[in-house]
């Protein structure tokens, strides 16, 4: 029979130490990850400024009347900012319905301008019964969540 000593085996010290090697490298890494992940995103935000309806006046916000059925030249000025109200440049701002379809880049101040209906193709058509049609405006930017909205505006039929 063999009998064993634990009290005077030295053998078990070296898995306490490994394991401890082991979660303090394993710390380091993980410091060393959080380190160079980005910064979290934050939320765009859009305004609907004005919306001109063919060449007729302009109407303020985000709702505008169509003078009835048929197909309409829609021109929406929008602007968009982070949530500390500074104008986000180069996003990306898409305005869809109704049959029609316009895109736009902002500007410095964060101002874009979508004109659906430049060719007949991207026109916003209203039919004999239809009371009304809602747009979809969507806003991309790097570093930000994406801005979607499926009732951004709406046009009502007189």
């Amino acid at each position: 029979m063999i009998s064993k000593n634990f009290r005077k085996d030295e053998r078990a010290i070296e898995l306490p130490i490994n394991i401890v090697v082991m979660l303090v490298v394993g710390m380091v890494a993980l410091a060393a990850l959080l380190s160079i992940i980005p910064k979290s995103k934050e939320n765009l935000s859009v305004d609907i400024i004005n919306i001109k309806i063919d060449n007729g006046s302009v109407q303020e916000g985000s709702i505008a009347t169509l003078s009835g059925d048929g197909t309409y030249q829609v021109k929406v000025n929008v602007k968009v900012y982070d949530k500390n109200n500074n104008p986000i440049e180069k996003a990306s701002v898409t305005l869809t319905g109704g049959g029609g379809f316009a895109v736009d880049q902002t500007n410095s101040r964060g101002e874009g301008i979508l004109t659906m209906g430049t060719t007949n193709n991207s026109k916003v058509i209203m039919r004999p019964n239809q009371k009304s049609v809602e747009l979809k405006l969507v806003a991309k930017a790097n570093g930000f969540y994406d801005y979607e909205d499926e009732k951004a505006i709406q046009l009502y039929q007189k």
